[in-house]
């Protein structure tokens, strides 16, 4: 079987694997903090958390001659890795909030955002974790009114640039997004209807992987010319429309 067929976390290398791998274990410290005010009017919460993992399941490119780990780096291309326990730590932050903001005739008005902060690193090799979300956030006006509910939401990304180094990950530019949802409740039956990247964003997804759906992207190996096909990473959905509909017995 070739190796990129192997391949089950999209970055679009090839893989294989070793039989004498160890189990991952995991410790982790992790507190949350809620505040609330009065009535309810207002409240933060945090989550800082820490975790130490013996044996993490990462990658090291590999010598295909040897069947052992490569002297070399090399970057801007896909590779053939081979799976290894190494030592990591992951770390970071959730933090949510909302606040009421008024009351009147046009019903309940509020707000609320987040913010999430994650940073995965390879104790041994020093490199970035793979597949870990950049600084993110996003922010929201709520309303509500005799059953109708109405949301606009802003949703902000930060650029990728914390890579793995083994797997050459793609980076990946940072953006914004709006989004629009409105529903009404009646009874058991809920309505919900939506415009999710109301301006049809070009982006590219920081955890979408590689892409590789179509003609020589498909492919791990080079060109005669010696250019690479490495680089091009998911995008993300342009505009869409969603409409659902849910009863309750």
């Amino acid at each position: 079987m070739a190796a990129v067929m192997n391949n089950t976390v999209g970055d679009g290398n090839g893989y294989f694997g070793d039989p004498n791998l160890r189990s991952e274990k995991s410790n982790t410290l992790s507190a949350t903090l809620n505040w609330r005010g009065a009535g309810n009017s207002w409240g933060v919460k945090a989550t800082p958390y820490y975790s130490k993992i013996d044996d993490y399941v990462d990658a090291v490119q590999s010598d295909r001659m040897t069947n052992t780990a490569a002297d070399t780096h090399t970057a801007d291309q896909y590779n053939v890795l081979r799976y290894t326990n190494q030592d990591a730590e992951i770390y970071g932050i959730d933090l949510t909030a909302d606040r009421e903001l008024t009351s009147n005739a046009w019903g309940n008005w509020g707000i609320s955002g987040s913010l999430n902060y994650t940073k995965g690193k390879n104790k041994d090799s020093g490199s970035d974790l793979y597949n870990i979300m950049p600084f993110n956030g996003s922010v929201a006006l709520n309303r509500e009114n005799n059953g109708w509910k109405n949301q606009i939401e802003v949703v902000g990304v930060s650029a990728k640039k914390d890579v793995s180094t083994p797997r050459n990950e793609i980076k990946t530019a940072g953006y914004g997004l709006l989004n629009l949802n409105t529903g009404y409740q009646f009874k058991q039956v809920a309505i919900e209807a939506g415009i999710d990247n109301v301006f049809d964003k070009n982006h590219a997804l920081p955890l979408g992987g590689a892409y590789m759906g179509q003609g020589r992207t498909m492919s791990m190996n080079k060109e005669i010319d010696g250019s690479s096909n490495w680089g091009t990473a998911i995008p993300g959905a342009g505009r869409s429309f969603y409409v659902g509909v849910n009863y309750k017995f």
